[in-house]
C-alpha cells in the first residue's frame, strides 16, 4: 500500500512523518510520500497558469490531483489531502474540495482530512504529549482550550509552551516562515510523544480512522 500526502505546510509534514513511523510494524508493509506546499492559498477562479502554479495547496490542488491520479493507477494507493479549515465552515469546505476532484474526474482513492481549526488542534488533542514535550507548559492556558474549537489554535499553543506566549513569539518571529519553523518544532517535539488512539481531536480521529482503513 502506498499513501500519497498533500499537506499545506512543513510543520504538518513533520507531524505526518512521525505518525506514519508510529504505524510501521502495526500494519503490513506500506510506503508513503509527502508533498508539502507553501501555505493553503485559495481556490482558483479562471485556472490560469498564474493561479495554478503558486506552490499553494488549494491553488494547485486540481493539477496535483490529476497528476497523482495518473501516476498511481494500477497500484494499491490512496491520496490524503490534509488542510486546515481555519474559519471556514467545515462541511461546506469539504464539498468545495470534493468538487475539485469531481471536476477533474479523479478516480484514485482520495480522502480530504480537515484539521479543525488548525493542525495544532491535533497536537492539543493529546495533552499528555504536550506536557511530556513541554513540562513547563501552562496548565491555565491548556485548561481553556475547547477541542477543535475556532479560537486561534496555534496562538493558544504558543501561549502554553512558548516563553512569553504568542505575543512574544510574533515579535521574535515576525515572518510567516519563522513562525512556520517554530510550528515545525512543536510538531516534532509533541508528535514524538503522541498516542494515536488517545487523541481527543475528532478531526484527528477521522484522519487516523480513514488512514488505518486503507493500511
Amino acid at each position: 500500500m502506498h499513501i500519497q500526502f498533500m499537506i499545506e505546510d512543513r510543520s504538518s509534514a513533520v507531524l505526518i512523518d512521525l505518525l506514519m513511523e508510529k504505524l510501521q510494524g502495526t500494519f503490513p508493509a506500506f510506503t508513503w510520500n509527502i508533498k508539502s506546499f507553501r501555505g493553503i492559498g485559495g481556490f482558483t477562479k479562471k485556472n490560469t497558469i498564474k493561479e495554478t502554479k503558486t506552490g499553494k495547496l488549494l491553488n494547485d490542488l486540481a493539477t496535483y490531483l490529476s497528476a497523482f491520479d495518473k501516476q498511481l493507477q494500477g497500484i494499491a494507493a490512496a491520496v490524503f489531502i490534509i488542510v486546515d479549515n481555519d474559519t471556514r465552515e467545515t462541511a461546506g469546505f469539504r464539498r468545495e474540495l470534493e468538487q475539485v476532484a469531481q471536476n477533474r474526474h479523479v478516480s484514485i482513492d482520495h480522502v480530504f482530512c480537515i484539521a479543525v481549526e488548525e493542525v495544532e488542534a491535533w497536537l492539543l488533542g493529546d495533552r499528555d504529549a504536550v506536557e511530556q514535550a513541554y513540562p513547563s507548559a501552562k496548565s491555565s492556558v491548556l485548561n481553556t482550550y475547547i477541542q477543535d474549537g475556532v479560537c486561534g489554535t496555534w496562538e493558544l499553543l504558543a501561549d502554553a509552551v512558548y516563553q512569553g506566549g504568542s505575543r512574544k513569539l510574533k515579535k521574535d518571529c515576525p515572518t510567516y516562515m519563522e513562525i512556520g519553523e517554530r510550528k515545525a518544532i512543536w510538531a516534532k517535539n509533541i508528535g514524538t510523544y503522541m498516542q494515536l488512539n488517545k487523541n481527543k481531536s475528532p478531526s484527528f480521529q477521522y484522519f487516523i480512522g480513514e488512514l488505518t482503513k486503507r493500511l
